[in-house]
């Protein structure tokens, strides 16, 4: 539905909700404290609820972008951009890019921010960004992508250009969707614990419901090192 909540709102048939994924975050945040007002019982995975770190159960997005970067400067790839979406409108996004950024300054690799392209997480987002980067000359031997989606699209640009993955550019992405296997190259990408999360977060909405009190969870990422680094 285009307006969720006032369909939750009319059917009242819900004893609580599960949040999975809303868009920009700062055009949701009313949407958030509209629900804390009326008192309904939800939980959120990704990003926190402003006043209610309680409600969330998220990945450790900071500490994949670190993971991602770990693993380019491991394999001497200190040329780096990032395609994604780094500002507050997209708290997970921006968490991998800080965790990104920091850690390859904290190794004496600054990320030029000649070398940081905007997009959402779609396939055709990161292709065009990528296109952008290549038309503008602007060079790089390692591409971490905020999402597979991204990534898939950025490969798709490098290799209309003849830019060889992984031998000119290495990429990462973040997910581990069920198709960055069985892409050409397979794909590099931090994977998120959703099973284990799914868990928590139906297990903390009974909770609620119940009336008892719940804890945030910072999940650990994995990165899945695959053909495309």
């Amino acid at each position: 539905s285009a307006d969720w909540q006032a369909d939750y709102e009319d059917s009242h048939r819900a004893d609580g909700i599960i949040l999975l994924g809303y868009g920009d975050y700062i055009d949701f945040q009313p949407k958030f404290n509209t629900l804390l007002e009326q008192n309904t019982k939800f939980v959120c995975w990704g990003a926190s609820v402003d006043n209610r770190p309680d409600l969330t159960i998220s990945c450790d997005n900071y500490g994949g972008g670190k993971l991602a970067a770990e693993h380019l400067l491991a394999h001497n790839r200190t040329d780096c951009a990032f395609i994604g979406d780094a500002s507050d409108h997209s708290p997970e996004f921006f968490a991998r890019f800080n965790g990104f950024k920091d850690e390859l300054q904290q190794n004496g690799v600054p990320l030029n921010d000649r070398k940081i392209a905007n997009a959402i997480s779609t396939e055709e987002s990161g292709y065009h960004a990528t296109r952008s980067l290549i038309a503008n000359n602007i060079t790089f031997n390692a591409l971490f992508a905020a999402s597979d989606l991204i990534a898939i699209g950025a490969i798709r640009a490098l290799k209309e250009a003849n830019i060889n993955v992984p031998k000119d550019v290495a990429v990462i992405g973040f997910d581990n969707i069920s198709i960055a296997s069985y892409i050409n190259p397979p794909l590099t990408t931090i994977e998120q614990n959703t099973t284990i999360a799914g868990q928590m977060l139906v297990e903390n909405l009974l909770k609620l419901i119940r009336g008892e009190q719940v804890q945030s969870t910072l999940l650990p990422p994995r990165l899945i090192a695959r053909g495309s680094s």
